[in-house]
């Protein structure tokens, strides 16, 4: 019991210390106190008053004590002469019980017994410590966790069930089942809003209401990634959150559309998955992925935690994905690699919805359309962006007094710079972006789309499967 009690100790450190580098000084100190007050370097009656606690919770005391009276309570010392010496008659007690009183030992054996109840009952302590140590201590591992370059490029194109290696990274990977990922059957969704208006109560003026998107149209196709760009405050994540339905408060008017149906709760949530820009995760799971197998989520690096964000809601295999602020708290490549991964996303037939504050050139080439809003939830652009984005270009370079766009600049940049949505404001302030759409081409276009009777492919399918 007392091999028992004590390793169940020492696992309980274990358990409770971050790192080796912690629990070996504290396993050492916690053995120095230990010997000293186990009563045989330093008795009893040596030992202060206010450490006397130490001696009577120490299990090493426990065993000590019992060790001693079950040895000198044996025959061969339980007499009164021993080695020429009449103990009973100097001493007034046998060879044994002289023994355990100068170490200041009890003599009855009853302590055997409280000695074997302490340390089962210590044993199951200690086990106890260990188990809430284990369930609900968690500590983070080293900052910026980054792995190796081989790893890091090391991205297959297909999904596949596969033998999570415990050992090394080079353990041999069983493959179950591959499916390429273009040959995954996903239900396109076109996403369609029309007038899409919401307005909440006006905290200052309780009878008014204030309107955060105001008469809102677009659309988002299958294989597609689109942008809603904006400066703070313009109502990106507010027009997602609508069109995702998560939206409970204020007043919601308008139209949103799936596949040409009207999106009903049961609709949304089923063919929709949505990426929160805080990646909220259960801390004690772990990774589960090669090569980061075992890691526990709390402590992963932000990159790590943005893909198991969007791998968490592909596992349901959405047909729409929506994305709030992907590249967040990302550096540039890190930003570029969680984007590439979108774009394999929506490449599988999946419509993909991202908001974006203001993404490197690199990003902003992988993306298909965008609806850029202004401060107030009106639509300054909605479209296709072209090649290398030349038709958002050409579009504001067309309106008079703005700013043409310098050779090797950053179009997303200069587009919320001219729009008044940028750190330099050009031309925000002087011209009605707003009017200037609804009088171009791009807005005819959008109209004519979304007025659009033609047939969708399997819409009459995701009708089915929604209505199920």
């Amino acid at each position: 019991m007392t091999n028992l009690a004590m390793a169940s100790w020492f696992f309980f450190l274990s358990c409770a210390s971050p790192n080796l580098n912690v629990a070996n000084p504290m396993s050492m100190v916690s053995i120095l106190f230990f010997i000293l007050f186990a009563g045989f370097v330093i008795t009893k009656e040596q030992i202060p008053d206010y450490l006397i606690w130490v001696y009577w919770i120490n299990p090493m005391a426990w065993s000590i004590r019992a060790l001693a009276v079950n040895q000198y309570s044996d025959s061969s010392f339980d007499t009164c002469v021993y080695k020429g010496i009449d103990y009973c008659a100097e001493y007034n007690m046998t060879m044994g019980e002289y023994s355990l009183t100068t170490f200041e030992v009890p003599t009855e054996k009853f302590w055997l017994w409280y000695s074997l109840v302490f340390t089962a009952a210590a044993y199951v302590f200690f086990m106890f410590l260990s188990y809430i140590a284990l369930e609900y201590y968690r500590f983070e591992s080293p900052e910026n966790v980054t792995l190796s370059s081989d790893n890091q490029e090391d991205v297959s194109d297909s999904y596949g069930l596969i033998q999570t290696p415990r050992s090394s990274a080079s353990a041999v990977e069983t493959c179950l089942a591959i499916a390429p990922a273009s040959k995954m059957h996903v239900i396109p969704v076109i996403i369609a809003f029309i007038d899409l208006r919401y307005s909440v109560p006006d905290p200052v003026k309780p009878k008014e209401t204030i309107d955060l998107l105001k008469g809102i149209s677009g659309y988002a196709l299958p294989g597609t990634i689109t942008a809603l760009m904006g400066s703070s405050g313009a109502g990106k994540t507010t027009l997602m959150d609508v069109i995702a339905g998560r939206k409970t408060g204020g007043t919601i008017t308008g139209q949103i559309l799936l596949n040409g149906y009207p999106a009903t709760d049961l609709a949304i949530r089923r063919s929709t998955g949505y990426c929160e820009q805080m990646d909220i995760h259960s801390e004690s799971a772990t990774i589960h992925l090669h090569p980061i197998a075992d890691q526990i989520i709390r402590g992963s690096s932000v990159k790590q935690m943005k893909r198991l964000t969007i791998g968490v809601e592909l596992a349901a295999q959405p047909s729409v994905l929506f994305l709030d602020e992907p590249t967040s708290g990302l550096d540039a490549r890190s930003a570029k690699l969680i984007m590439d991964g979108v774009r394999k996303v929506a490449d599988t037939g999946r419509t993909v919805v991202c908001t974006i504050h203001q993404p490197s050139t690199e990003v902003f080439s992988l993306f298909d359309s965008l609806l850029l809003l202004k401060r107030g939830g009106e639509t300054v652009f909605a479209s296709e962006l072209g090649k290398n984005a030349s038709e958002m270009i050409a579009h504001f370079e067309s309106i008079e007094g703005v700013t043409k766009l310098k050779d090797n600049y950053n179009p997303a940049t200069w587009m919320l710079e001219v729009t008044g949505a940028g750190v330099g404001n050009s031309n925000g302030d002087e011209t009605d972006f707003v009017a200037v759409f609804k009088s171009s081409k791009y807005f005819q276009f959008l109209q004519s789309n979304l007025d659009r009777d033609d047939e969708i492919p399997d819409a009459t399918l995701l009708y089915d499967v929604l209505r199920d």
